[in-house]
């Protein structure tokens, strides 16, 4: 079994990233994990067809939200029922955090879905001293869930290959017998 060390610059950079507000704090970790799941289904779907911009996946395309890229993520199996379950408990805290000028993680739903992501991902049952000072509070959960999610994402956006299923192709198999009219 393989193991993964999360440190280094890319560490570093994200940590400082997520040093802001809460309010910028929380969009941003939604935008760098709507950013990361993009990743992984385009390492998975085959290229777009033709040039120009990406039908799917480019903006105003049919998988522009964070939302669908977790469902479609999920339902192609990419990524992990606790994967997709933290990532949608991100994009809700993301969501709340966009729209209210006054968000802080010390609010009570904010801190029942930041527990919701700690719980799942077994962060307190796997290394209780990860959430020591400086990210004993719930901002300081959030930080790092975000950081294990992250991870996680570009593991998985490294190992992806692009799918391998190969379509029939019935216009190869089929014929048309016509009906012949005896009279």
């Amino acid at each position: 079994m393989d193991k993964y060390v999360i440190g280094g610059k890319w560490l570093n950079d994200l940590h400082s990233d997520l040093s802001g507000s809460d309010r910028s704090c929380a969009v941003l970790a939604g935008a760098i994990l709507d950013d990361r799941l993009s990743l992984i289904l385009r390492a998975y779907l085959l290229p777009p067809r033709g040039k120009g911009k990406d039908k799917l996946l480019g903006r105003s395309g049919i998988i522009d939200s964070f939302s669908s890229r977790i469902e479609l993520a999920c339902r192609l199996n990419l990524i992990s029922e606790r994967l997709t379950k933290s990532l949608d408990w991100i994009r809700e805290i993301r969501n709340d955090a966009a729209h209210n000028t006054e968000f802080e993680f010390a609010n009570h739903s904010i801190k029942d879905r930041v527990n919701n992501i700690v719980t799942v991902m077994e962060l307190l049952a796997k290394s209780p001293t990860l959430l020591n000072p400086p990210y004993a509070g719930e901002k300081g959960r959030f930080v790092v869930a975000v950081i294990l999610l992250t991870a996680c994402l570009e593991i998985e956006a490294g190992e992806m290959t692009h799918t391998s299923y190969k379509p029939t192709d019935v216009f190869e198999r089929f014929t048309i017998e016509e009906e012949t009219n005896s009279t």
